[in-house]
Formats: structure tokens, sequence, C-alpha cells
């Protein structure tokens, strides 16, 4: 894609109110209005409110950033316009395989925006990379880019923080559920891998409506939800076979 080239998805695909653009090193989403998130970005993480979004791509031949991974990651959404309570990511998956998956149902909006590399997949309770259960700066894997599966999940809709909560839950066992169906092992244990050591996750929520209260497998919202994670996830996987590296 060329730098700075408009994102531009199906007319719809992103809720009303998001403006995304997408070059080589970076997605970036701007909100005409700051959002309700829960995420477990590196930038802004947590429980709040966000006027933007960033997914960048760290190549590993790159010098580290003097101010860590959380400044670069901050600078990279600053110099493409995002206010400073955008919540960012890092991957060291590059910005082709950035991957959409939308749905529109009853005028509402849900949708997903994906990267994904599996240079570090693990299954939750393998042994971990550091020895300290409170490690020193940034911990074992420092700024180093790696393999990460990252996922921004939007909806038109408003959604109370418990909804959010139970969404952002919903998604992780679909990411899990994939994986496990494309046969995706973890080095360490040699059994189905869960996830990446370094996945980020970050729903947001909408501004329409009664805030929804239940999000789960039994609603539609999760099995959209769901099959929105398994679309984006599975397409993403089968672009990765035959790649001499899983970036």
């Amino acid at each position: 894609m060329d730098d700075a080239a408009p994102l531009a998805p199906p007319a719809g695909a992103l809720p009303p109110g998001w403006h995304g653009r997408v070059d080589r090193g970076a997605v970036g989403v701007l909100f005409d209005r700051p959002r309700p998130v829960l995420s477990s970005a590196l930038v802004n993480g947590g429980w709040g409110q966000a006027g933007g979004f960033c997914n960048m791509t760290v190549d590993s031949a790159a010098p580290r950033h003097a101010g860590g991974p959380a400044a670069l990651v901050a600078e990279t959404a600053a110099a493409r316009g995002l206010p400073a309570d955008s919540v960012g990511m890092m991957t060291g998956a590059w910005m082709h395989r950035l991957r959409l998956a939308s749905v529109r149902e009853a005028g509402h909006t849900l949708c997903l925006l994906l990267t994904a590399g599996l240079a570090n997949a693990r299954r939750a309770g393998d042994p971990a990379d550091g020895a300290e259960l409170v490690p020193a700066g940034d911990g074992p894997l420092g700024d180093e880019p790696v393999g990460t599966i990252n996922c921004a999940f939007g909806t038109s809709l408003a959604l109370t923080p418990a909804a959010c909560a139970e969404t952002l839950a919903t998604l992780t066992e679909a990411k899990t559920a994939t994986l496990i169906d494309h046969g995706v092992t973890s080095p360490v244990a040699g059994a189905p891998a869960t996830g990446t050591g370094t996945d980020a996750t970050a729903v947001f929520a909408g501004l329409d409506g009664a805030p929804l209260a239940y999000t789960g497998k039994h609603t539609r919202f999760g099995e959209l939800a769901a099959r929105l994670m398994i679309a984006a996830l599975g397409d993403a996987l089968a672009g990765m076979r035959g790649a001499a590296h899983a970036r």
C-alpha cells in the first residue's frame, strides 16, 4: 500500500464516525468523538475513553527507540494526526497482513481490524521467558518486536463496561478456537497454541442507544463478534501458509 493511503473498506464497514488510514508502517483510526474502550494495549490500555486507535509495525532491523516501545507507538500515532488519548499497539507483522471483517445488522455495525504474526505463538501456561514475578524495566521481551495478534473491535452500539469485558473474553475464545482449528502449536509445549506471548485486544464501544449489558455466547452480538474474529484471523492464517517467516 502507498504511504498514507486511505483505508477504503466497503461502504458501512466501519462504524459511523470512524475514519481510517493505513500505510506501510501503521493503521490509524480517528474517531469523530471519544469512544469508551477496554483494552490490553501498550499505550493507553485499560478502561477509558479514546479519540483514536493506532497499530504500528516495528522492523526488527530498526534501531531501538530511546524512549521505549510506548513512546515509539505514541509518536507514531501523533505523526498520523491521532490525539494523545489514542489506544496504541505494536507488532512485528507488516500492514499488508491487515484484515478487516465487518457486519451490519438491524442498522448497527460491528467490525474488527486485525494483524497477525505467529513468531512467538504460545499456549497459556507455557514456561515464561523471564523468571521474575516483578521484572525490571519492560520485562523479558523488552521492546523487541515479535509476531503478535493485535485486534481492534468496534461497534456503533453502546456497551456497559461489563459487556466490553465480556466481548473481549468472547473475542479471545474465538481467537484460540481459530488457532486450534488451523493447527497452530506452541514451540515451547508442542501443544495447540492459545495465542502469542504479546497479543493485544481493544474493544471500542459505540454511542448509540441504551448500553447493552450482555454480549456473551448466548447473544446475537456475541455470535457476530466471534464470527468476525474467526473470519479475520482465519484469513490471515491462510495468507501465511507457504511464507518463509510468519511475520
